[in-house]
């Protein structure tokens, strides 16, 4: 009986351990909120030549959950020709340590005098900043074609 009743003992113990994770250590809890997440936006600061003709109006960083989000720019083309154009952001923590490179393009071709908004995902926890590196056009319409 006694022997029995420690093997119950034991089995009940062993498989409470086995089926219980212990909690994520301090800074890498998940966050389960389901509050509105604030957007996030900056006036466009521009520190590199930028030979296009495209004219980045906003940048706006809206997080989804806490592991990233979406990146939103408003460019507009000031050129004469089309643009296929590819945008390279680094993605930033408030500290401005590097969180992430992404690089985002345009879903069409951004015609002359054309406003256009464009969005792309990224997946940084702790980005609430964006530099842009580099804007590219790529005027063959073929791609986009």
């Amino acid at each position: 009986m006694k022997f029995t009743v420690l093997v119950f003992t034991l089995i009940f113990f062993v498989s409470g351990c086995l089926n219980s994770e212990p909690p994520p250590p301090p800074g890498q809890q998940i966050e389960n909120s389901t509050d509105k997440k604030e957007d996030i936006s900056q006036e466009a600061k521009i520190e590199f030549e930028n030979d296009t003709g495209i004219v980045v109006k906003d940048i706006t960083i809206k997080p989804k959950g806490t592991l990233g989000g979406d990146i939103v720019f408003l460019v507009q083309n000031e050129s004469d020709e089309e643009c296929g154009l590819v945008i390279q952001v680094d993605m930033l923590s408030d500290t401005d340590e590097l969180i992430v490179s992404v690089g985002v393009n345009s879903p069409t071709l951004v015609g002359p005098g054309e406003e256009m908004e464009i969005k792309g995902l990224f997946i940084g926890k702790g980005a609430v900043k964006a530099e842009i590196k580099s804007i590219n056009c790529d005027n063959m319409s073929s791609l986009w074609s």
